[in-house]
């Protein structure tokens, strides 16, 4: 326990180091908003990340390392609960070490656990109930059970791609010996729980039309970027880096053929269903990275057997390097450690190049880090223009932003600057409204990103006034236009229909 312990923490120091680079990722800008906003739900998430985004700004506000503090925590947590689940299926000190040493360096956690979005609780989420369910496989006690609902709510009330692990899970159970369980009142009363956690969030969603179900089906359509079943395998051989690649196949085949334990081949069944729904339903190739901790934990206690087994001494400390040469070659692709022309130069020379994410034209830097930069650039510009209004239209102006990302970043960054709050038809931007129309607000507007030809079916005299200019950020928040619009034709609130966009 001590030796996990030290690995968590040093998990915790890892990501205190590094996280501070480069500035606030798209996301993070707009969860900070969505906490400003605390609801049930939103258009494409339940509320468990606003209310930590709105706890980190009350105790760290405006500080990039106190909003990361909390993914990093979550890392930590994650690195103990791997090696754990490598000692309850069996394995000893070097699998623990081994197993928390993926959960630790695997580019998919590294990046992950640095930035404060979803997926850091999401896979916390994931590993928390396969460790619950491990033990309770291995003989644990019955009020696990309960512990298991509670994490599995929690879990849901954060993103629900826990469901497809909990479904994976239950068919995995019907399918082995495991089933057992399902005939005691256990399993029932977990899910019991998780449903009563989660109800809020449905009941939400029924409020307001279904628009997660909304923004899943445009995205998959119009943003996911299309992967081939080969493409998604080779996928998850990139995010948890190449050479850990025999130690969790050997996991898959250890949970699969009984080789540590056949009470625990339900976990093996489910990867493999979970699988094959990502790949037929073209999730995106990180969806799949929270079900690792538990195949490196089974993949660690296999490789420690097979080297006790065949005397070879020489396997534990190999193993160790592959992991920590592999997790290092490729750190700088997922921590923002290298400035960004030496990082571009660094994967010109390894010509490594990630899996592609949604239909854009690809930036120059991985798409997690360009979507870090140009967004205070992007204020400024913006608060250049209001101040440059005559008083009288400052005070009935708005600033729109054609996505959560720019809005977001205007609203973060904005008031140092003078600026109004924006309003956005992007996700839950528009849930949000249009805000007050009272005394000629809305005659005035700064658009930003939009066509001129769009902004003048709204405002009979449009002006550019300025534009974007950022060489690192994605290449479509470049160059963004900024218009002036004047002499609304009608009222915001009867156009913001049309402004609609879940996706």
């Amino acid at each position: 326990m001590t030796l996990l312990l030290l690995m968590s923490a040093a998990s915790l120091l890892l990501h205190a180091l590094t996280n501070g680079g480069y500035n606030f990722f798209r996301d993070e800008l707009y969860y900070i908003a969505c906490g400003r906003h605390l609801a049930w739900g939103y258009v494409d998430h339940p509320p468990l990340v606003a209310v930590v985004a709105a706890l980190a700004q009350a105790v760290f506000p405006g500080s990039l390392q106190g909003l990361r503090l909390f993914p990093a925590l979550a890392g930590s947590a994650t690195v103990l609960l791997t090696g754990l689940m490598a000692h309850d299926l069996g394995g000893g000190r070097f699998a623990q070490f081994l197993a928390a040493l993926g959960a630790i360096l695997a580019p998919v956690y590294l990046s992950n656990f640095t930035l404060f979005t979803m997926n850091a609780f999401d896979i916390l989420a994931w590993t928390l109930v396969a460790w619950l369910l491990i033990r309770i496989l291995g003989g644990g006690g019955r009020g696990l059970w309960l512990w298991l609902g509670l994490a599995a709510g929690a879990g849901l009330m954060n993103k629900i791609s826990v469901g497809f692990l909990l479904a994976g899970l239950f068919v995995g159970m019907l399918a082995t010996p495991a089933r057992a369980h399902l005939r005691t009142r256990g399993p029932w009363l977990a899910a019991l729980i998780a449903v009563l956690i989660f109800a809020p969030h449905l009941a939400w969603q029924a409020a307001h039309g279904w628009p997660t179900l909304e923004f899943m089906e445009n995205a998959r359509r119009l943003k996911n970027f299309p992967v081939s079943p080969l493409g998604y395998l080779q996928g998850q051989v990139f995010i948890m880096q190449p050479l850990t690649l025999p130690v969790w196949l050997a996991g898959l085949g250890s949970l699969l053929f009984g080789f540590c334990s056949r009470r625990h081949r339900a976990l093996g069944l489910a990867y493999l269903l979970i699988l094959a729904l990502f790949i037929l339903t073209r999730g995106k190739i990180y969806y799949l990275g929270p079900a690792y901790t538990f195949l490196l934990a089974a993949g660690a206690g296999a490789v420690e057997r097979f080297a006790k087994a065949r005397r070879l001494g020489w396997l534990r400390p190999v193993t160790t390097a592959a992991f920590l040469v592999g997790g290092v070659a490729l750190a700088p692709f997922v921590l923002p450690v290298l400035p960004p022309a030496r990082l571009e130069a660094y994967a010109r020379a390894l010509n490594v190049t990630g899996p592609p994410e949604e239909r854009h034209r690809p930036p120059r830097l991985p798409q997690t880090f360009a979507d870090m930069f140009g967004w205070e650039e992007l204020a400024v510009r913006v608060a250049r223009a209001y101040q440059a209004l005559p008083p009288a239209d400052r005070v009935r102006c708005v600033v729109f932003a054609s996505n959560y990302g720019e809005a977001g970043a205007l609203d973060f960054y904005g008031p140092k600057y003078g600026l109004p709050r924006a309003i956005c038809g992007h996700n839950s931007y528009y849930l949000w409204g249009p805000g007050d129309e009272s005394n000629g607000r809305g005659e005035v507007i700064l658009v930003v990103g939009q066509s001129q030809a769009d902004v003048e079916k709204t405002y009979r005299e449009v002006t550019p006034v300025d534009s974007t200019n950022n060489e690192w950020c994605m290449p479509y928040e470049d160059h963004l236009p900024i218009f002036l619009g004047r002499g609304l034709k009608h009222r915001l609130r009867d156009i913001w229909p049309k402004c609609k966009e879940f996706i």
